[in-house]
């Protein structure tokens, strides 16, 4: 997605650790192939993966994860709903809702480190 790699690089630069969190993987096996072939191409390495995950309130939880950034409301909701802060990526056709102090809605990934530094402070 554009953008990503720089703000990838910068906040890496920064210490901030990325979990990969997702449910690819999972009914079709070939999505999390082609997510680590992308990867790969594009020399990015997170620091942790959870492939096939239904639950990501757990993980996060587990893992402590400070800011966690998905695109689909519902997840985004239960997360919330369980104290993860969150950033919404969302496209303009997608569900809209309300900010609070778990949600905060992004539309790039300038939006995102913008997001993530004000979270921080």
């Amino acid at each position: 997605m554009s953008g990503f790699i720089g703000v990838y690089n910068l906040l890496k630069e920064q210490g901030h650790e990325f979990v990969v969190i997702t449910a690819r993987g999972g009914f079709v096996k070939e999505m999390k192939d082609d997510a680590l072939r992308l990867l790969k191409e594009n020399n990015i390495e997170f620091d942790k993966y959870y492939w096939k995950i239904d639950d990501k309130v757990e993980v996060c939880k587990n893992e402590n994860v400070d800011i966690m950034i998905d695109d689909d409301w519902k997840i985004i909701k239960k997360l919330s709903d369980n104290h993860v802060k969150t950033l919404y990526f969302r496209d303009t056709n997608l569900v809209k809702l309300e900010e609070n102090e778990y949600i905060k809605e992004v539309n790039n990934w300038g939006d995102i480190y913008r997001k993530i530094k004000t979270l921080q402070q």
